[in-house]
């Protein structure tokens, strides 16, 4: 499993080959899904409530943004190469990309080889 995400990352700038269903949704689901939400969004909003409240400051939702923003791009630029090899490895054309639900339901289609 951990394979699977560093073998993603290492490939971020890989656009030719192909991917995986295991290795796509590995990466999807752990890395995107599960620490977009535990670690990102709730210990954040943890801490811009702490810091709100420290300093008596009416909540706007803009303190922490910009560090969460950069820490989602440096996951979502291998997101979009691994999907683009995904569904060059499932014999569809890599402009469904994008698409933003189309290209998830065409990622869950069976490799060519198989």
């Amino acid at each position: 499993m951990i394979e699977d995400i560093v073998k993603i990352f290492k490939e971020t700038f890989n656009y030719k080959g192909k991917t995986g269903r295991k290795e796509y949704w590995t990466y999807f689901i752990l890395i995107f899904v599960v620490f977009n939400i535990f670690i990102l969004s709730i210990p954040f909003g943890l801490l811009e409530a702490w810091y709100l409240k420290a300093n008596n400051i009416e909540p706007n939702g803009l303190n922490f943004r910009g560090i969460r923003s950069v820490i989602n791009l440096v996951f979502f630029i291998p997101l979009i190469s691994a999907t683009v090899r995904r569904l060059r490895d499932a014999g569809v054309s890599v402009w469904f990309t994008l698409i933003p639900v189309l290209n998830l339901i065409l990622c869950m289609k069976t490799s060519e080889n198989e």
